[in-house]
């Protein structure tokens, strides 16, 4: 990359930091800690040891796509150290709880020069690992000058992303070009890759890293306190606009005599208190989980907890994914197939293109267009228990088709000198 481009990539920083620190540091109420790391002031520096392998997610689903991953570099090369750095709080908090065995934990520093290097130099990578779209110029810039091989993991770009590269194309394929080697998820990402100038020679095309998350424990009905009779709706990662229409949709099904039980688990906890403002309206009754109370007859069960959404999927007769009825690109939807469970989402699945165009294929999972499709299809699949049984039977069966990815990713890193017995 032109050193004139990240020289003015960083002078436009300079004024975006100037604006926004005082309010990420009050408003946000950062803990010195955090602050800390943040300016990349790390409480341990191994810049005089051997370099490290280093894994970066933005959050809470890059983090768990890139879980099994990181144990398994662990496991097959226990010398080497592993920092493991998340954009959020979240995010590392997340990472701590299901990467038993990572040396470190920590926050991904402030994209800005000196910033980030002051972080790189206590960190010392030898390798950078970076999934899915955390390309951060800076980073990227400041590993390529201290001959940090970089690795860009389960790649994608949105739809909007792609666009706004290929605008800035001049900038965007100088710093692809610092970039060794790319994984992207699927050959559709691949070809966005190439037309953004990536040569060919650099892409590789594995598969995705979110088939073989690490498996949590599964719930069980009893420990939610459901009654074994219901049938259970699992609404996931849903944004706002949508809650409503889930919401409708199920007290339609309700007032059809069908005497289901939803579980709602909003994309971000802040719309908790609206959730419960619209049950409220619509006359439902329901219990939060944080609240650790037991069913007593509500129709509707608050997931307001981090991190637990994958393993509630277990205890789903019927999944609905969201960010998928509005235009947000959707969340992931192989979530629910790893249990074996018949999934529905909306048209806008531009973040998980491939794998809607598989469950779709291997009728694992269908399509709704919008509220009155989704009543409609929840209310089938809930009357029909043979259909559900073969869309499960064939959600697990695709899940066991695409295992290997990580074995994969493992094999061709060896092989290229990513990692190695140190």
């Amino acid at each position: 990359m032109k050193t004139i481009l990240i020289i003015f990539y960083n002078i436009l920083w300079t004024f975006v930091y100037v604006l926004t620190l005082p309010y990420i540091y009050v408003k946000r109420k950062t803990s010195p800690a955090e602050w800390r790391e943040r300016m990349g002031i790390y409480p341990f520096d191994y810049s005089n040891r051997k370099g490290c392998i280093w894994i970066h997610g933005a959050s809470l689903g890059e983090i768990t796509a890139a879980s099994k991953l990181a144990l398994q570099i662990k496991k097959k090369f226990p010398s080497n150290r592993i920092i493991v750095s998340a954009m959020t709080v979240t995010g590392k908090e997340h990472a701590a709880e299901i990467m038993e065995g990572i040396d470190e934990f920590v926050l991904l520093p402030f994209d800005y020069l000196p910033i980030m290097n002051r972080g790189i130099e206590r960190i010392n990578p030898r390798t950078l690992i970076l999934i899915e779209t955390e390309i951060w110029p800076s980073l990227v810039f400041i590993c390529r000058k201290k001959k940090v091989k970089i690795v860009l993991a389960n790649a994608r770009l949105s739809d909007a992303t792609y666009k706004r590269y290929l605008r800035f194309k001049c900038f965007s394929q100088r710093l692809f070009n610092q970039i060794d080697t790319f994984f992207p998820k699927s050959d559709n990402e691949k070809e966005k890759f190439l037309r953004l100038g990536v040569h060919q020679k650099k892409i590789g095309v594995v598969g995705s890293l979110k088939i073989e998350n690490s498996i949590t424990r599964p719930f069980t009905r009893n420990e939610l306190g459901i009654p074994p009779q219901k049938t259970v709706i699992v609404a996931g990662s849903v944004r706002k606009g949508e809650e409503e229409m889930v919401i409708r949709a199920f007290k339609a099904l309700r007032e059809n005599g069908n005497d289901s039980y939803l579980i709602i688990a909003p994309r971000h906890m802040n719309r908790v208190g609206e959730i419960e403002s619209i049950l409220a309206r619509e006359g439902l009754s329901f219990l939060k989980r944080t609240e650790k109370v037991s069913y007593n007859g509500e129709h509707v069960l608050i997931l307001d907890t981090i991190g637990e959404l994958r393993s509630i999927y277990s205890v789903a007769d019927v999944a609905f994914v969201g960010g998928t009825l509005l235009p947000y690109g959707g969340h992931n939807l192989l979530e629910p197939a790893f249990f074996g469970v018949p999934t529905v989402f909306g048209p806008h699945t531009n973040n998980a293109r491939t794998d809607a165009l598989d469950l779709i294929e291997t009728k694992s999972a269908l399509l709704v267009k919008n509220e009155k499709e989704l009543q409609k299809t929840l209310l089938n699949l809930l009357k029909n228990t043979e259909m559900r049984k073969e869309m499960g039977k064939n959600s697990r069966k695709y899940i066991e088709q695409k295992r290997g990815v990580v074995d994969a990713y493992i094999a061709i890193l060896k092989k290229t000198g990513f990692i190695e017995e140190q």
